[in-house]
C-alpha cells in the first residue's frame, strides 16, 4: 500500500484512526504519546486504556479518540532500541502490521502514523523511515485506502529530503466527510469491544505476514532494503514450504 509523509502535528490530522506508540501497560508516555493524551482528554483515555488492560509488544488496540478529530486511537506497543539482536527489526514492523490490520477490520478508510521508535525508543531515523516504508507498502487492506506518515519538527523534514523522500507540509491533510451521527454509530459499534477486536487481529496478522514472505521476491526486497523485518516469519515461510 503506498503512503504519504506529511508534515504536521499528528494530533491536528483529520482521518478515521490516529495511531499512538504505546507502551505494554498502554499508559501515556512521552513525546507522541504525551501529545495525543492531552489532546484526546487525559482521563478519558485513561479510563479506556485502564479497561483494556495490557497489550503486548509489536500488537494494537483501538480505543475511541475522543476530543481528536478521528474516530479511533490505535495504540500499537512499539520496541526500543538496544543492539539490534532482540528481534528490534520483527517487533517494529508488527507493530505498523498490527495498527493496520485494526484500521482495516474496523472499516477505516485513512489512517495516521507517527514515524515510530524514532523518537525516545533510540531506533536510528533513516532505519526507522526504512521499516516503516516497507512495513506499510507490504500490506494489502480492504477497507484502507489512505495511509499517511506524519512528521514532526523542520529537522525530521530535511532528513526525509535529503533521503528523496516527498514531504508535505499541510496544516490540515485528507479531511474525511463523516457527519456527527456516522461517528457516533462508530463509537457505538466499538464500544466495550476493544479487546476482541484485537485478538482477530492477532491471527491475521500472523498469517498475512506469513503469506507476504512466502515469495522469494518479496524476501529480496526486504535484504536488499537491508531491514531484517520479521526474521522469524521468514524462517517458518521458509518451513512450510
Amino acid at each position: 500500500m503506498n503512503f504519504d509523509v506529511v508534515q504536521n502535528d499528528i494530533t491536528n490530522m483529520i482521518v478515521d484512526a490516529i495511531v499512538l506508540p504505546a507502551n505494554e501497560k498502554l499508559k501515556e508516555g512521552s513525546g507522541t504519546s504525551r501529545a495525543i493524551f492531552e489532546k484526546a482528554g487525559r482521563k478519558a483515555l485513561t479510563k479506556a486504556c485502564h479497561e483494556i488492560g495490557t497489550c503486548k509488544i509489536g500488537d494494537a488496540v483501538p480505543t475511541l479518540a475522543f476530543k481528536l478529530n478521528a474516530n479511533y486511537i490505535i495504540h500499537t506497543v512499539v520496541p526500543k532500541w538496544i543492539d539490534g539482536e532482540h528481534q528490534e527489526y520483527d517487533y517494529l514492523s508488527a507493530a505498523y502490521l498490527s495498527a493496520l490490520n485494526v484500521a482495516d477490520i474496523m472499516g477505516c478508510e485513512t489512517i495516521a502514523f507517527p514515524l515510530l521508535s524514532s523518537g525516545n525508543n533510540g531506533f536510528d531515523l533513516g532505519l526507522a523511515y526504512d521499516i516503516a516504508k516497507s512495513s506499510i507498502e507490504s500490506f494489502e487492506g480492504v477497507t484502507l485506502k489512505k495511509v499517511i506518515l506524519v512528521i514532526y519538527g523542520d529537522n525530521i523534514a530535511t532528513f526525509m529530503k535529503g533521503k528523496g523522500v516527498t514531504v508535505v507540509n499541510l496544516q490540515h491533510a485528507l479531511k474525511i466527510d463523516k457527519t456527527k451521527e456516522e461517528r457516533k454509530l462508530k463509537a457505538k459499534q466499538l464500544g466495550e469491544n476493544s479487546k476482541q477486536v484485537a485478538a482477530k487481529i492477532f491471527e491475521e496478522q500472523i498469517t498475512k505476514a506469513l503469506d507476504y514472505l512466502k515469495d522469494e521476491k518479496n524476501r529480496e526486497k526486504v535484504v536488499q532494503a537491508g531491514i531484517a523485518i520479521a526474521q522469524l516469519a521468514i524462517k517458518l515461510a521458509t518451513k512450510k514450504k
